[in-house]
């Protein structure tokens, strides 16, 4: 992971404190999710509207809607 964008995303997830955020994902995708765990590569999310754990490359991660500020491509 090299990207800035891709650095202030996973920092902005690192702290988000167990609140629920707007994740978006480079394959179109939008979903309500909340931090669970993270690998040097992979990061693992709740997925709030399918009810179920999610794990996400971290390169395929575009942007982040946490409490009105927007990080990426919202």
């Amino acid at each position: 992971m090299t990207n800035t964008k891709q650095n202030k995303i996973m920092k902005a997830i690192r702290n988000s404190k167990g609140r629920f955020f707007g994740l978006y994902t480079k394959a179109g995708e939008a979903l309500n999710a909340q931090f669970v765990a993270e690998s040097p590569q992979y990061v693992t999310v709740y997925d709030r509207n399918a009810k179920n754990k999610r794990k996400f490359a971290k390169t395929s991660l575009n942007g982040l809607k946490l409490q009105g500020s927007r990080i990426g491509s919202v």
